[in-house]
């Protein structure tokens, strides 16, 4: 990170004030052309450090003083740290190159952090572009409320899976697409256990991979909704009688992991006074493997303990562990 920003400065992108490195956004043509804003539009707003060493408000850090109490290394500059921005751009170049093919991240990320990104290492770099390819996700609510620690509403996968099935998570994830905002509530995937329900109406073993045309709507740019709106017309087709639409449809559904495990299985599932998936089975069971062969025998009782009190009984065989109903 000192070495980008020294180089930054060397090369007239970056200038020092007080101990300051500030990137000089006006030096690099396309910045903005990401979040699609226009750079003489853009004020200094809540998502950037308004300061009197900036020549230019929008001029961003890349490395800054640290107080005594805080993380700080020595730099040509003094004791400090880096910027927020900077971090990505050195550690994507360290493990991808100067260029790469996808960047992910949040909705919330594409300004000002990635167009940041994108300003400091292509000036550095000597290059057209930084990603190829940008993924921003939507963000996922719980009934209409932000998911956030301060709100308490925070549900992690493991949390899921112990009221739905794995595949009932799954599908209501991809219900919606990636970039679109998801709310998280029980109706929501409620309507989806029925879907895979009727589904496993028609679910037959295949090792064909013949899906007709709808896996070229992934291609669109993840479109799993689409895909999902195409396992529907399938399984209307096969169910009343097309065959080769039936073979479609399942093989369909294993490309997004359903139907991973069989009819009988999934039936004997639904109707068990076990409460938590076999996909929440199996990490708990891989959890506790883990905990044994790194001798922490006390984690390993209490995961047997809390399986055993949602109905879960484990026994250890020679080279496995097995579960079954209480």
């Amino acid at each position: 990170m000192i070495e980008m920003t020294s180089s930054l400065i060397k090369k007239s992108f970056a200038y020092e004030n007080k101990g300051h490195i500030y990137f000089s956004v006006s030096k690099f043509k396309n910045y903005g052309k990401l979040s699609n804003k226009n750079l003489d539009e853009l004020k200094a707003g809540n998502r950037i450090e308004v300061s009197d060493l900036k020549k230019n408000p929008m001029d961003f850090v890349l490395w800054k003083p640290s107080d005594p109490k805080d993380p700080g290394w020595e730099s040509p500059w003094g004791r400090g740290r880096p910027g927020w921005h900077l971090e990505c751009s050195v550690m994507s170049e360290k493990y991808l190159g100067k260029n790469f093919d996808i960047h992910g991240g949040g909705l919330d990320l594409i300004f000002p952090h990635h167009e940041n990104e994108i300003a400091q290492s292509c000036c550095n770099n000597s290059t057209d572009s930084f990603a190829n390819y940008w993924v921003h996700n939507g963000f996922v609510t719980i009934n209409k409320e932000k998911m956030s620690k301060s709100l308490g509403n925070i549900i992690t996968i493991s949390d899921a899976v112990k009221k739905y099935s794995g595949q009932v998570v799954r599908l209501a994830l991809l219900s919606a697409h990636y970039s679109q905002p998801l709310d998280w509530n029980d109706e929501l995937l409620q309507n989806q256990k029925n879907t895979i329900e009727k589904w496993y109406n028609l679910y037959e073993k295949t090792n064909e991979d013949n899906m007709l045309d709808v896996s070229d709507t992934l291609l669109d740019d993840l479109n799993t909704p689409g895909f999902i709106a195409k396992i529907h017309e399938l399984y209307n087709s096969a169910y009343n009688g097309d065959k080769e639409s039936k073979s479609s449809f399942n093989t369909a559904c294993r490309l997004i992991g359903l139907f991973n495990i069989s009819k009988d299985e999934w039936v004997s599932f639904k109707n068990s006074n076990i409460k938590v998936s076999e996909e929440y089975i199996s990490m708990k069971i891989a959890e506790r493997t883990k905990a044994k062969k790194n001798g922490n025998f006390n984690l390993a009782d209490k995961i047997r303990k809390d399986l055993l009190d949602q109905g879960i009984a484990i026994e250890d065989q020679q080279d496995k562990t097995i579960w079954k109903s209480k």
